[in-house]
């Protein structure tokens, strides 16, 4: 790589699991976000300032005032801008090296099943029980890796799925479609600004790991039991809890 490519990936290089074939395999790898929120802003500036390759970037929002104090990708000025605009400006700035492929319009299922399957890794940044379900769906469809968090109040949530790895559960394997919980919108709720922060950037660690897994024989980033990890920021605590794939998941199951 270039001496100045070489620089600013060689912390990452010197990672056990990762060095110079690892930052190789994020260099070349093209990630689908959907949303360009709370999770959605974090997680493409780590991937982007990472060196990945391509970022499809999909919200059809536009920035709003109440947006400004997690969104940390926009500003005053970008009030009335589309968000995937508005965020690929900032982040042009932090690596112009990125291709960026920012669309403003909302995802639905017949371009999920257009862009997943271009996708090494796919994040689900969204907000919505229905569209969570369907990015879930489509994934297992065309069997792409998936990273999904969310963050409402003072609680957040992640779980990661590698098609790769034998005997993955799905996220419809620990949250039924048929179950829909009750709607917590943050306008109506509120969520601390810091949660979807940190939310956003395990997001871009779990999908680093597995671009790394996938794309280097030699590392030692191997797959380890499936987690769903819980954050409690408003009591400091953490939870891992072990899941396993659901034999009569509607989703998983049947694609099987």
């Amino acid at each position: 790589m270039a001496d100045q490519e070489a620089l600013r990936h060689s912390r990452h290089a010197l990672l056990d699991g990762i060095d110079d074939e690892g930052v190789q395999a994020i260099q070349s790898s093209r990630i689908l976000i959907i949303g360009a929120g709370g999770l959605g802003c974090p997680a493409a500036t780590y991937l982007t300032a990472c060196g990945i390759g391509t970022l499809h970037w999909v919200d059809g929002d536009q920035v709003d005032a109440t947006n400004l104090a997690r969104q940390t990708l926009f500003g005053p000025n970008d009030i009335g801008s589309p968000k995937v605009l508005a965020g690929q400006k900032a982040l042009e700035r932090l690596n112009p090296n990125v291709h960026y492929i920012p669309e403003a319009r909302f995802a639905d299922e017949d371009f999920l099943n257009q862009a997943v399957p271009l996708a090494d890794v796919v994040l689900d940044c969204t907000d919505q029980w229905a569209m969570r379900q369907l990015i879930n769906a489509c994934c297992v469809a065309h069997h792409r890796p998936l990273v999904s968090a969310a963050a409402i109040e003072w609680s957040g949530q992640l779980m990661a799925i590698d098609p790769a790895v034998p005997e993955q559960a799905c996220y419809a394997c620990v949250f039924d479609p048929k179950t829909e919980p009750m709607a917590h919108a943050c306008g109506a709720y509120g969520v601390l600004s810091p949660m979807v922060g940190a939310m956003g950037c395990l997001q871009a660690a779990e999908a680093l790991k597995i671009l790394v897994r996938r794309g280097h024989t030699g590392s030692s980033l191997g797959a380890q039991t499936q987690r769903l990890t819980l954050l409690d920021m408003r009591q400091g605590s953490w939870q891992q809890l072990n899941i396993s794939r659901n034999p009569h998941c509607p989703v998983c199951a049947k694609a099987a």
